[in-house]
């Protein structure tokens, strides 16, 4: 492929057209989940099972870097274009730089700490807000003012298993440490539809893929409070799909507290997942490496 200019390193060994083809998602669910079941079927987590459904709201705000080629001309007689690599640029330029508010939901099936999570956010940021871009990224020229609106269907499913617990006490009341370790699978279909004011040149960008993470938690019991920490990573290697590249993170700290009637929690929280893709898209070659961040506030119900 022609190429001219810097960035999208990665993005320029692949051709015009190409397109990414992903594994069928359901089949790796089902398989997930018969892996999942036949985990439990050995876990103490499961012999007395509880499940907590948890509605929430998250503030978040999408950052990072995106680039893509552009066309500059036309080859010898016209005959095929002449594709240029555009470095990256923050997604300021394009209009995202504030915080926006969406829903998840979460179900867990456990003891409370181990067990089987799953989870479903929808992302959907529409903003007025515009920026300039510095450089051209596919059919949007460096100079417009631009706006995108992003939407992501993100489902995390996993499994953590509890592998120890420490009971000690803090102000004459006890204090319970638990420490767990297990897998997640997730899946994520992200549209960027980027567009100039005057709606004269549009962009669409897709980044879809699944991943295998693996898993730690940890969560801190005392009195009617709770704190829970986890950490999700995926190398390269565990990409099952799409064009998920180097390590992902996800990031997520919550403070719980239950309410008296015993089968109500209120929690707060932040998440920090960030993750890095290239591929091709409307012929057009990209690089994104892209982060999702902010608070929750929810409530949990017990069953």
């Amino acid at each position: 492929m022609p190429s001219v200019g810097n960035g999208l390193a990665g993005a320029s060994m692949l051709a015009p057209g190409v397109k990414t083809t992903y594994a069928a998602p359901m089949r790796l669910l089902a398989l997930l989940l018969a892996t999942l079941i036949l985990c439990g079927c050995a876990s103490t987590a499961l012999a007395d099972p509880v499940i907590h459904v948890s509605p929430y709201l998250a503030i978040y705000e999408l950052r990072g870097k995106s680039g893509m080629q552009s066309v500059t001309g036309g080859g010898p007689g016209g005959t095929s274009p002449i594709l240029q690599n555009n470095a990256t640029q923050a997604m300021r330029r394009f209009g995202q730089d504030r915080s926006r508010d969406d829903v998840g939901i979460r179900a867990d099936i456990g003891d409370g700490f181990g067990g089987i999570r799953a989870e479903y956010y929808r992302l959907d940021m529409n903003t007025t807000r515009s920026g300039t871009l510095e450089e051209d990224w596919g059919q949007l020229r460096a100079g417009d003012e631009v706006n995108i609106y992003a939407e992501m269907d993100e489902l995390r499913v996993g499994f953590i298993e509890p592998l120890s617990e420490v009971l000690t006490e803090y102000r004459d009341d006890e204090l319970r440490l638990k420490f767990g370790a297990g897998g997640l699978f997730a899946t994520r279909q992200m549209s960027l539809h980027g567009k100039e004011s005057s709606n004269t040149r549009t962009q669409n960008l897709e980044i879809n893929g699944d991943l295998i993470y693996l898993a730690l938690r940890a969560q801190a019991t005392w009195r009617d409070f709770s704190f829970d920490v986890d950490y999700a990573i995926a190398p390269e290697l565990l990409a099952l799909s799409g064009g998920f590249e180097d390590l992902t993170h996800d990031f997520e700290a919550r403070i719980s507290y239950q309410m008296p009637q015993r089968d109500m929690t209120i929690f707060a929280g932040v998440r920090y997942s960030e993750f890095a893709a290239s591929g091709t898209t409307d012929g057009y070659g990209y690089k994104s490496d892209l982060t999702i961040d902010g608070f929750q506030l929810g409530v949990s119900a017990t069953f």
